[in-house]
Order: structure tokens, then sequence, then C-alpha cells
């Protein structure tokens, strides 16, 4: 550990990022690890604390120097005495079956091997590297390619789930400086300077220029992405309880919006609801850019009844008299004639993203220090120091019962929930549970237990999101 007398400026913005994340001593942190200078910086600042760390290293096949690569990964982590997980995947292959771009397939592919080490391990958290520059090159490549307020948020410090990004406050010649000051080695990676990409392209050509307008731009664009992080934020969690307010129905594959509600509200609160609506269906916003949106605000909404538009990922939106109907084609989902419920599923991870094929549904984590209020059909926050891992999705089960909100502490068993609700006996069996050992937490797009709901009291907010979710 650095003495407080001789530790540099990188050190205090470390422990200030880190005092902010929910982690608590003795938690396991998965690190990503590429062997350049930024991984391997903070998987040397990350030593520096109780954690319990375990090297995740994943080797794309993109390059020959990859096998070098993840040999010196291997070494240091065994140097430090941290175990390691090193894997290779033929990323360019799987890119191609895919159709994705180099960039998309990998990215795609390096999460889902940082969560599996993560469930394998049964680590809380994963640590990935990206910097304050990295925060600055996404901002210009978002502007270039045009963007909304939450692009142009860029890279978030945390995201949904368990994923953590501690160095995004410090600039990279601060971190080559720390390295070559603790003498620790790392590998150049020679795509970094490749003008192929426009990543690279924006780092060695665009900001040059613009810091000769201001040679304090890097700094500006910083303090630019962290006012439309607030702003984003805060229009997000407004945009929720607005949903919440609107008594949006969710019908099989299609959403209704009651267009006398929907109008009077603000143009941008009116396109973030659109999204809303599209990400709940397809959980997939690709394709849908801001003409699709607008569409929808200035002629489908004025215009008569049955006007309708179909988007891509197989979307249609149409008005019917005093709704706007926004719909997956394809039919509504099947639902049993008798009440057949899926397996129990566990969760022992809070990891990013959690598909559930049994369900037809993804579950969402966000893990976040102090009260986030946000209540939707399909999005729910919980005071996470009242529940107990691991959670789990379930059907309904013999005397089953809740404390349902608004009940003031008073139980109700789930079938007499069900009749009162008015929910087919047919499709019961289909009524996903959100639970933990303590208990129900959710009744999925009905009803929270209020045991569990966070309060502005909350220290610890999870809030889960449910995607691709049917009439529940």
């Amino acid at each position: 550990m650095v003495s407080t007398q001789t530790k540099p400026a990188l050190y205090l913005t470390f422990e200030r990022v880190i005092q902010a994340f929910p982690l608590k001593k003795g938690d396991k942190i998965v690190v990503a690890v590429s062997g350049g200078a930024d991984s391997v910086c903070l998987l040397h600042l990350l030593r520096q604390y109780p954690f319990r760390l375990h090297v995740a290293h994943l080797n794309h096949q993109f390059r020959s120097e990859g096998i070098k690569e993840a040999q010196f990964v291997e070494r240091l982590a065994t140097s430090w005495n941290i175990p390691v997980t090193a894997t290779s995947l033929p990323v360019p292959e799987m890119c191609k079956t895919e159709r994705l771009s180099k960039q998309e397939g990998a990215r795609k592919v390096r999460y889902a091997f940082l969560n599996q080490v993560a469930q394998e391990t049964g680590a809380r958290w994963i640590a990935v590297g990206h910097t304050a520059d990295d925060q600055i090159e996404t901002f210009l490549m978002r502007l270039l390619r045009g963007s909304g307020i939450e692009g142009l948020s860029a890279i978030p410090k945390m995201r949904e789930g368990s994923i953590i990004r501690p160095l995004l406050s410090i600039r990279r010649e601060e971190i080559v400086a720390e390295l070559s000051r603790s003498k620790i080695a790392f590998v150049e990676d020679p795509s970094n300077v490749q003008q192929v990409y426009l990543r690279n392209q924006v780092r060695h050509s665009l900001l040059p220029i613009l810091e000769r307008y201001n040679p304090k731009i890097k700094e500006t664009l910083l303090k630019e992405v962290e006012l439309l992080q607030g702003e984003s934020d805060f229009l997000q969690q407004h945009t929720l309880q607005v949903v919440q307010e609107l008594g949006i129905k969710t019908e099989g594959r299609s959403i209704r919006f009651n267009i006398p509600k929907l109008r009077p509200l603000h143009v941008a609160i009116q396109r973030r609801i659109l999204r809303w609506g599209i990400n709940l269906l397809h959980h997939d916003l690709k394709g849908i850019g801001f003409k699709h949106i607008d569409a929808i605000v200035s002629k489908i909404i004025p215009g008569p009844t049955g006007k309708r538009s179909v988007l891509p990922n197989g979307l249609r939106v149409e008005k019917r008299y005093c709704d706007l109907i926004l719909e997956q084609m394809g039919g509504e989902r099947d639902f049993p004639s008798h009440p057949t419920t899926p397996s129990e599923v566990k969760i022992v991870s809070l990891c990013e993203e959690t598909d559930l094929p049994e369900w037809g549904i993804r579950v969402v984590f966000s893990l976040q220090p102090g009260a986030h209020l946000v209540f939707s059909p399909c999005t729910a926050s919980f005071d996470f120091d009242t529940i107990s891992l691991p959670l789990s999705v379930r059907g309904v089960q013999p005397g089953d019962c809740f404390v349902p909100s608004g009940m003031r502490g008073r139980h109700k068993k789930l079938q007499d929930f069900f009749v009162d609700a008015k929910i087919p006996a047919a499709k019961r069996g289909w009524v996903p549970f959100l639970s933990c050992p303590r208990g129900i937490l959710w009744v999925i797009g009905h009803r929270l237990d209020e045991r569990f709901q966070a309060t502005r009291e909350t220290k610890q907010t999870l809030t889960v999101t449910i995607k691709s979710c049917a009439s529940f």
C-alpha cells in the first residue's frame, strides 16, 4: 500500500470512486485483464483493497499476439497470487456467423465470458478497465454518428447489475505514469494505432485538432459527459414514474398507450416512453432511430384512427381510436390450456443481464447506493439490505402468500390475489415471481411485497427490470 504522504493523485481519485460503489470488504471481483496498461493498472490498484480478486482473460483470436498476451496475463496473476481464468475463443468466426462487426461481436462475446466466470467463481462484481480517455472518445464517436442524451452520456461507471468501471475518472497518461513508477510491465496492443477504426481516428486525429481550439478539451468533454449523465438519469427516473401513472397495459406481445394521457406530455417524455415500450417488447433499440420515434409522435398520434407504421425488428405501431398500439408482429404468446408452471430458476450472481428462456424473459439488475424509487409494470426497486441471496424466479406454489404494497403489513394469499387481479386461471401458472429465501419480492408485472420495496430511507437499491415480458 502506498503511504498517505507519497500517494499520487491517481490513488486518491481511485479511492473516492471505490468508496462510491456499494462494495463490501471481502467481496469477490472478477477483473477483466487484457494485458494492456489500463487493465493491468486496474488490477494493481484493486490489490490495495480487501477484496477477493479473480483475473479473467479472453483471447479473441483476432491477432497472433493474443497467445503471448494470454501468457503474460497468466504470469502476472500468478506472481501476484491471484487466480486466473484464461480462455481462447474463435471470435472472428462467431462474428461472421452472427453477422456482427468485429467490435460488436468481440464485446458481446467478452461480456458473456466475464459473466460466465463470475457465475462459476461466485463473484459479485465484474471490474473492467475503461478510462477517462475511453469516455471522451466514446462521447465524440456517438456525437459524430448522431445520438440522444442517453448515447452522449457515454460510459456509465456502473452498469446494470454487477459491472463496475473504477478508472473512468482517471486519464490514460496517469495510468502509464503509475505503472512506470511502480515498475509494472504491460503489453501494447498494436491495433491501438491502426487508424482503420473510428476510435483510433478520434484518438490520434480528431482530438489533436480540437486541442488547438481548446487546450483543455478533454477536461471540458469529461464535464459535459458528467452533466449529461445526471440529466439523463433524472429524465429516466421521471419517465418511469410517468409510465406508472399512465396505467399502460401490456397485452400479449403488445403495449397499449392511452393517447389522451400521452399527448399532453412534453415531446421529450413522449419519445422516452415510446423507447421504453419498444425496449420492453424487443429488448433492443438497434435499428430504431430518431426518425422512427419522431414519426410516431408527429404522424401516428395526431393522425386518423387506423394510421399505422412498420418499424424495424418486426414491430408495428397503430392508432386505434384513443389508443396507440405498439406490438411485436407474429402473433401473441401462446399459453397452454392447463396451468403448467416452468421450473424454478436460481439466480446466484447479480450479473448485468440474465436470460430465462423457460419464462421467455430477460432479467436485468442494477445495484446502486442510496434510494432510487422506480416502479412500473416491468421495473421495480428493492431495499437490498432486506434481501438475502440467491434470488429465484418461479411460479405459484401451494400456500404462497405475500404482503402486497399498500396493504399495510397484511398478508394475502396468492390465489386470492389472482382472483382480485382477474388473472385467468389458464395463465396463472405462467405468472413469474421474483423471490428470495425471505419471501416473495414481486409478483412480476403486478405487485411488490412492501417488506422489500425501496423507500426513501434505503441505503442500497436493487432495481430489477424485466424485458421482453408478455401479459403477466
